[in-house]
Order: structure tokens, then C-alpha cells, then sequence
């Protein structure tokens, strides 16, 4: 079988299904997907706001810690003339600055999407 008699037979090989109808499933389907409304099982929104509280002060003292360390690296390095500490916590703090956007920007997306019920 030569490429042109393959590239012929392909309008013999499509199904009777158009392409206007699969956007009308696909769009019935989308729709569908956005009226379901996400919530916890049945006692479970007391522990799961718990464990995410648990995980955002867990996050903020990670970037506390980071922010402290980086700019006690650059004490150090400026105290004894190491040059290489002082730009690793330059990069540090940069690092810490960039998590805390990140960090409200991420939990800004996640209650989009979750949102606080319908």
C-alpha cells in the first residue's frame, strides 16, 4: 500500500460522527463537570482544616527560616570576608521573597478553584 492510496482511504476510515458533535459532548460534559459542587465526607471538614492550617504554618515558618538563615549567611560572609556566603543568602533571601509569593498566590488559586462551597 503506497502513501497516497493510505492518505485516500483515510475520509473511508472516519466514523459517522462529526466534528460538531463531539464539541456538543464535550461541551455537555464540561458543563456537567462544573455544577459538581466539592466538599469533605461527612465529618471530615474538621480535620481537614486542621491538617491545611497545619501545612500553611508549616510553609510560613519555612520561609521565616529561610529568610533568617539567609541573612545571618550574609553577616557571616560579610564579617569574614567569604564572598561565596554572602551570595548564597543574597540567592537565599531572593529564594524566601519568591515562596511568599508564591505561597499567597498558590492558596489564592486553590480557593478559586475549590472555592468555599456552592
Amino acid at each position: 500500500m503506497t502513501a497516497l492510496s493510505t492518505v485516500s482511504a483515510l475520509p473511508q476510515l472516519t466514523s459517522h460522527v462529526t466534528a460538531a458533535a463531539m464539541g456538543d459532548r464535550v461541551t455537555a460534559a464540561v458543563h456537567t463537570l462544573a455544577t459538581v459542587c466539592p466538599s469533605a465526607p461527612p465529618g471530615m471538614q474538621g480535620y481537614q482544616d486542621q491538617v491545611v492550617g497545619w501545612i500553611k504554618w508549616g510553609v510560613i515558618g519555612l520561609i521565616i527560616a529561610t529568610a533568617i538563615v539567609s541573612i545571618g549567611a550574609i553577616g557571616v560572609g560579610k564579617i569574614f570576608a567569604m564572598p561565596h556566603a554572602s551570595s548564597r543568602g543574597a540567592i537565599g533571601v531572593a529564594v524566601a521573597v519568591i515562596m511568599a509569593i508564591l505561597f499567597v498566590t498558590i492558596t489564592g488559586v486553590i480557593n478559586g478553584i475549590v472555592g468555599s462551597g456552592c
